[in-house]
């Protein structure tokens, strides 16, 4: 939902009125295209690093919530910056599917190992290429030129390793690389699992106990603040659930048109300073 000035003013009184009015005490942030820009070297832009700074200063927990595993989490993300020292103060990754913070993991959600092995059925079909993800990193099942296409997107290069032989570990999440038109070949198999994408060159697979939901309010449980007001930002339709859980759901400037559609305001582009723009919008840092 496309909101500016005194509609988004209004739309965000009705959104208290209906969730309890409290003050914001999380903050979760998808990564690619909300974080990490691609003009800036897959880096945070500055703008918003100072945003992140001030929030953290207001006492607002401040967590990550993406696709991404642990090992394809960057520096910046993962370590912190001047200012932000240790990082976030949580990370729900592979879609909800684990969540952890700097005392471990709080929330470990895999995907059945039977229903790992019949997806792993439709990759030795040869339907589409995939990447595997569980714990600590994501393997692609072969050196393909969507697998490329993605390494580019997200400045990071996936080992490779068979589909079949990562069933040995428990695994989190599925990529398929099939396009819109094409993920009911996942959609009609896999019914017991969350199938949903963030750009048109694949689309993930989840257990349907995981989301990025559920991984929210498995954070939200874990400090204790189950009940807490909060705001989420993302670009993509992965995020979308997302959005419309949290009390105030931000979509970037630069997202998807389902992404804008599940927010309750959107803002600015990640590289015109977006998530700082929002937090000024709604009284968040100065």
């Amino acid at each position: 939902m496309s909101v500016d000035g005194r509609e988004a003013a209004i739309l965000v009184s009705d959104n208290n009125a209906r969730r309890g009015n409290g003050v914001i005490q999380a903050a979760f942030f998808d990564i690619d295209g909300t974080l990490l820009s691609n003009k800036t070297g897959h880096v945070i832009p500055q703008g918003t690093k100072d945003a992140l700074v001030a929030l953290r200063r207001r006492g607002v927990k401040c967590c990550i919530c993406s696709g991404r595993p642990k090992a394809q989490l960057p520096w910046c993300i993962r370590d912190g910056f001047p200012g932000f020292e240790g990082g976030f103060d949580a990370y729900v990754v592979l879609t909800g599917s684990m969540c952890y913070d700097e005392r471990g993991i709080y929330a470990d959600t895999p995907i059945d190992r039977g229903v790992a092995e019949r997806f792993v059925g439709l990759v030795d079909e040869g339907l589409f290429d995939c990447l595997t993800l569980d714990a600590e990193n994501a393997y692609a099942n072969r050196d393909s030129e969507k697998v490329h296409e993605l390494e580019r997107m997200v400045a990071y290069s996936y080992p490779i390793r068979g589909a079949r032989e990562m069933l040995e570990n428990p695994i989190y999440q599925f990529c398929a690389f099939l396009g819109p038109k094409d993920q009911h070949i996942v959609e009609d198999v896999m019914t017991d699992c969350i199938v949903t994408r963030w750009c048109d060159l694949f689309c993930d697979i989840v257990p349907k106990s995981s989301s990025k939901p559920k991984g929210v309010q498995a954070t939200l449980d874990h400090f204790g603040i189950s009940g807490a007001e909060t705001i989420a930002f993302g670009d993509g339709g992965n995020d979308a659930t997302m959005l419309e859980y949290c009390t105030l759901g931000v979509a970037m400037g630069n997202g998807t048109d389902e992404a804008k559609a599940a927010a309750d305001y959107v803002t600015a582009d990640i590289d015109d300073d977006g998530i700082a723009k929002a937090l000024r919008h709604f009284g968040l840092i100065d």
